[in-house]
């Protein structure tokens, strides 16, 4: 059984025996985060907070929570994020990755472990970022003070 889709996204959460797939918070996250390139961290971090919000929600109800919930969180994720590509192209990736989702979180169960993949994805794309930071730096030569001296 293969366990992505050809756009490299997963197609389950779990392995048969219902252990979370340990690619997902690794070269899945990390092959997420790339695609995320442009999108600035602030934005990344203002969606995922919206999923921990939901989360958290749905741990406070302990046994009245139910797998409509985890849907009803997935749909405001997928409409928000398709709001947000729609007004600037750079966040289209992320509006397909909530699309995606959205089509296989069915429960509680799924929607945990969504949000776990989603917190590594977040972890990897500041380390891409901070990365690309250091990279910038190092090709654009020694840091200038405000007064422009060079800054060893």
């Amino acid at each position: 059984m293969t366990t992505q889709t050809s756009t490299g996204r997963p197609k389950a959460y779990v392995t048969r025996d219902g252990t979370p797939r340990h690619e997902l918070f690794d070269s899945e996250a990390q092959a997420e985060a790339r695609r995320w390139e442009k999108i600035k961290s602030s934005q990344v971090r203002r969606f995922f907070g919206q999923v921990r919000a939901d989360l958290r929600k749905i741990e406070l109800d302990g046994e009245a929570a139910n797998d409509e919930q985890a849907r009803v969180a997935m749909a405001f994720l997928k409409a928000t994020s398709a709001y947000a590509a729609a007004r600037e192209d750079a966040r289209k990736p992320l509006a397909e990755f909530a699309a995606h989702h959205a089509r296989i979180v069915n429960t509680i169960g799924d929607f945990k472990v969504f949000a776990r993949h989603f917190e590594a994805v977040v972890a990897w794309h500041r380390v891409f970022e901070e990365q690309r930071k250091k990279d910038g730096n190092a090709r654009s030569g020694p840091a200038r003070t405000s007064d422009n001296r060079r800054r060893y």
